[in-house]
Parts: structure tokens; C-alpha cells; sequence
């Protein structure tokens, strides 16, 4: 989140209790006239949002639990206009079939090193493309879920732990790496791949238009960045992932972006070192 809540904004708690668990998720939700619940959001966020209600899963798997978990994330994805997914796939294009394939199979409980498969005769442009795009709206959401706990005061260099620290470079106002803030670097991070995959010569949407030639160079370089926000909020936030019950999605949608990676080589190993031996524990 940037900056405080604008004037107009009021607050809103949502609560719950699980039975027989004593456990208690409670959050202030500032939300521009709390319009997420109230009037519905558009039909294509919740398609989105639809498959990670699935995925959420709460301890003893309470499913009061798991919907205000649901709740939690529905509001971070209405209330931000930078931390919210922003790019749908079109119903009736290729990537929209490939996509819908991608989340069936993820939801029938596959193997994930399967999952991230290239599927037969399909392209592996298109096949990058439709990843790329739905690990920038989880990813996004995953750190809109815990902005607030990530200030210019709490994380005034964006950095994965005392070893590692990650500067920003553009072709616009950052020319030369500079040193920034964590929400700095991610408001800019999220607004740059934002531009790349609305970027109708990166990511063509028309049939029979192909990709740039470094189209696959350009993902490595979005895939690479994206791999920092895990590194950021694991290392520097995972108490408020437990503090969510969010863990073992957190966990399962880092192991999908993983072994997606790993299967296509689009991410150097050497930017993998921060996290290798949460790696080893979790994804072999």
C-alpha cells in the first residue's frame, strides 16, 4: 500500500472464529467505499479469485476459516490499484483454453513438476505467457496481503535478509540501479510488468500475431524479479503469513512458480541461492 488511507476510506473488520481451535483471524480492511463485497466485483477478477479461494487452505481445514481467508484476499484484490491482478485472459483465445487447462489441472491434485509441463502440441511461448501473467496476479496478491506490514520505516531497503539487497533500474526514471525502499521497489516492480504484458508487442493478444524474438528473454527477466518478492517476504515477512494461516498456500504457489521455472531454465540459479534451503526442504 502507498502511503495512509485517503480520507474517504473507512475501516472494516472481518473476524472469525474456528471451533475447537481457538484460532482467530482478524483484519482492518481500508477499502475505497467498501464496494469489493457490497457491489460485487467484475465477473473476471472472480474467475481469478475463484481458484484461490480453492487453494486456501486453513488449519483442520475449517472452512469458516478458510472463508474469511477467502474474504481477507478478495478485499486486498479490490482495494489497491497497485497490488491487484490487472490482466485477464479472453474467453475464446488460445490462451484462455491454455490457461483454463493449466487450472484444472492444478485443482485435480497432479504432481506440480507435472503440472508446469509443457501440454502436447502446444507452444511454448504461449505456454510461458499464460504462467507469466497468472504468477504476476498471485504474487501480487500475496504481497498486497501483507503491504501494510512492509513500510518505508520496517523495510527501507528491499532486500532478502543481511546478504542480499536488490536495486532498481529502469529505462524511465531509474537509469542506474538505485538503492530504494521494499514498497518503493515493489510499487515499481508490479507497474513495470504491468506495462510489459498490457504491451500489445510483448504480449500479442491477437490471433496470428507472434511473439518478439527476446519474448522469452524478456519473462526471464519479469520471472526474476517476481522470484525477489518471495525472497522479500519470506525472509522479512513470514510472520505475517503465519499470522494469516496463509503458510501452505504461500508455500504451494511458490512451488508452482519453482518448478515452472526450473522446468524451462528462466530463472539463473544464482538468483535462487537466497531461498535454496527453504528450496530443498519444501520442493524436493
Amino acid at each position: 500500500m502507498r502511503g495512509g488511507a485517503p480520507p474517504n476510506c473507512s475501516v472494516r473488520d472481518f473476524g472469525i472464529i474456528c471451533p475447537k481451535q481457538s484460532l482467530k483471524w482478524r483484519w482492518q480492511v481500508k477499502c475505497r467505499n467498501l464496494f469489493a463485497l457490497e457491489a460485487g466485483v467484475p465477473p473476471w477478477r472472480l474467475l481469478w479469485m475463484t481458484f484461490q479461494i480453492c487453494e486456501v487452505q486453513a488449519p483442520g481445514h475449517q472452512p469458516q476459516a478458510q472463508l474469511a481467508m477467502a474474504l481477507c484476499l478478495k478485499q486486498v484484490f479490490a482495494k489497491d490499484k497497485t497490488f491487484r491482478p490487472r490482466k485477464r485472459f479472453e474467453p475464446g483465445t488460445q490462451r484462455f483454453e491454455l490457461y483454463k487447462k493449466a487450472q484444472a489441472s492444478l485443482k485435480s491434485g497432479l504432481d506440480l513438476r507435472s503440472v508446469v509441463r509443457l501440454p502436447p502440441g502446444e507452444n511454448i511461448d504461449d505456454w510461458i505467457a499464460v504462467h507469466v501473467v497468472d504468477f504476476f496476479n498471485r504474487i501480487n496478491l500475496i504481497y498486497g496481503t501483507m503491504a501494510e506490514r512492509c513500510s518505508e520505516t520496517s523495510c527501507p531497503v528491499m532486500a532478502g535478509g543481511p546478504r542480499y539487497e536488490y536495486r532498481w533500474q529502469d529505462e524511465r526514471q531509474y537509469r542506474r540501479p538505485a538503492k530504494l525502499s521494499a514498497p518503493r521497489y515493489m510499487a515499481l516492480l508490479m507497474d513495470w510488468i504491468e506495462g510489459l504484458i498490457n504491451d500489445e508487442e510483448v504480449f500479442p493478444t491477437r490471433v496470428g500475431v507472434p511473439f518478439p524474438k527476446n519474448f522469452q528473454q524478456v519473462c526471464t527477466k519479469i520471472l526474476t524479479r517476481l522470484f525477489r518478492v518471495f525472497v522479500h517476504v519470506y525472509i522479512h515477512h513470514f510472520d505475517s503469513i503465519l499470522s494469516m494461516g496463509a503458510e501452505a498456500h504461500v508455500n504451494t504457489c511458490y512451488k508452482h512458480f519453482y518448478y515452472f521455472i526450473r522446468e524451462f531454465s528462466l530463472v539463473d540459479q544464482r538468483e535462487l541461492e537466497p531461498l535454496r534451503e527453504m528450496t530443498e526442504r519444501i520442493c524436493h
